[in-house]
């Protein structure tokens, strides 16, 4: 394993490494599946790799290609900072994300030994498939006093919300599982749903049951397309006609659901209104698994309907 040109600061040796898996804004499918392509996702698992070698710097460590060596302090970094996590009450989701995180670094060095030759990283992502399991049991899956994000009961939270623009906006996250961006309440801008957003009546391919059928805009102008009950199709069909459109400030829409979700007994902070992305990600698996589908392909319908696509990221909406 030649070291000629590379860095001596560990903090650099990282961002080595971790260039020769980014492939930000590139399309899926056209790059390996170990790369990093979005930018959100870059600069969170940056943030996470340098702190654990903040960490190698104390243990000692002098070349971060040393993957073997690596393993043990892995174990040992995961398991103190599932400690300090369990002491300030945090949540699986915050250490399951980290461990998603050095999984990236770990393929960072598969990908430079495969390159220049080395050690193989194949018992750091071992290390992290074991410590994953024990902290899942061991933590909270989130903080701020719930379990789940999910509503126990989305049906009587959209009967809760008065007005009915807004009412049809829950409907629609609920049985869709798209951001709010995608019914018309984006953070910043405009993004209405207007008559360009209907395809008209279809066969839902899970259930086999009738159904309408949408296409809306979500993060990043990204395209998608939902299905939705017919009631709830024509509901919108008849809001569009009358107002020309559906959309609302997401502040509107925020309140409104958070209203609702009090007047129910279902409120809890932080869960707003992507609480009905995880309703939606919950029933879809149900409803799924009940048409025929092994767990792994049911995985993977929900990841595709919540424009997610990986079957790794419907883990967090689906507990």
């Amino acid at each position: 394993m030649g070291t000629n040109r590379w860095p001596k600061q560990l903090h650099s040796q990282a961002e080595a490494l971790l260039g020769g898996i980014r492939a930000i804004g590139r399309k899926k499918g056209a790059v390996d599946q170990r790369f990093i392509r979005g930018l959100g996702t870059w600069n969170v698992y940056r943030r996470d790799i340098h702190r654990f070698v903040e960490f190698l710097e104390r243990a000692g460590i002098r070349d971060v290609r040393q993957a073997q060596r690596l393993s043990d302090l892995v174990r040992t970094y995961i398991a103190d900072r599932g400690q300090a996590l369990r002491d300030a009450g945090g949540s699986f989701q915050t250490i399951e994300r980290e461990i998603s995180a050095l999984t990236k670094l770990s393929h960072a060095l598969d990908v430079y030994a495969e390159r220049h030759g080395g050690e193989s990283a194949a018992d750091i992502r071992v290390v992290l498939a074991e410590e994953k399991a024990h902290w899942r049991t061991e933590l909270a899956a989130r903080s701020g006093g719930y379990t789940t994000r999910s509503y126990p009961d989305p049906v009587g939270l959209y009967a809760a919300i008065s007005d009915a623009g807004l009412r049809l906006q829950a409907k629609l996250m609920g049985e869709t599982g798209c951001r709010a961006e995608g019914v018309g309440a984006p953070a910043r801008g405009s993004n209405p749903l207007t008559s360009e957003n209907l395809l008209g009546m279809c066969t839902e391919p899970i259930s086999g049951t009738a159904a309408g059928r949408i296409v809306v805009t979500e993060k990043g102008g990204k395209q998608t397309e939902h299905f939705v009950r017919p009631e709830t199709y024509r509901e919108l069909e008849e809001h569009i006609a009358e107002h020309g459109q559906l959309a609302s400030p997401y502040r509107t829409f925020l309140r409104a659901v958070e209203v609702a979700a009090r007047e129910t007994g279902q409120y809890a902070p932080g869960r707003g209104t992507h609480g009905l992305k995880h309703s939606f990600a919950q029933a879809r698996m149900h409803e799924a698994i009940e048409a025929g589908l092994s767990y792994e392909q049911a995985k993977q319908a929900v990841a595709n309907e919540i424009a997610h696509n990986r079957l790794d990221s419907v883990d967090i909406y689906i507990r």
